[in-house]
């Protein structure tokens, strides 16, 4: 009897998620592409893509699923072969992407993950103090956690436990 999720997931091959905010930046875009063969991803999850007449970059080996075609804010790429299929399972949104992806092996419980690609746009950049976002998915986390199962991204929040020396403004 298969009783760890090792012996269960076995047979499958290891989903493996870069998540990166490129800061609309072609060069940074460049960087997290050439650290793709050092950490073996199969998921890129991007926020504040470089977009090129409105559309996102592709990436070699990867399908490329933006989170809306005239505003887009975040793209999910994953690689091809990597994984039985994948389909998006969220209405289109600038700032979030829902996919859903189903693993190779039938062993695999549970067959399907559903990943979640957000990004919380800041309304005020303000590096002396501290950054304003907009709040644009704080309507939204519910429906984000009830579809998707990993949910990742830039947020654009803050707690005062992640800097223990610096006071909230």
């Amino acid at each position: 009897m298969n009783n760890t999720p090792e012996q269960r997931n076995a047979g499958c091959p290891p989903a493996r998620f870069l998540q990166y905010n490129t800061g609309k930046s072609p060069t940074a875009f460049q960087v997290m592409q050439a650290a793709i063969p050092d950490t073996n991803a199969n998921i890129l999850l991007v926020q504040e893509p470089p977009l090129l007449n409105g559309t996102a970059p592709t990436v070699d080996d990867f399908h490329c699923f933006p989170s809306h075609k005239q505003a887009c804010r975040t793209v999910t790429y994953v690689r091809k072969k990597a994984f039985k299929s994948t389909s998006v399972i969220s209405k289109p949104h600038a700032d979030f992407l829902v996919v859903s992806v189903i693993l190779h092996s039938k062993d695999c419980k549970p067959p399907t993950i559903n990943i979640a690609n957000c990004y919380n746009r800041l309304q005020n950049r303000n590096w002396r103090t501290r950054d304003q976002p907009t709040h644009s998915l704080d309507p939204l986390f519910h429906k984000i956690f009830a579809l998707a199962d990993l949910v990742a991204g830039d947020m654009n929040k803050y707690h005062s436990r992640w800097e223990a020396g610096r006071q909230p403004s």
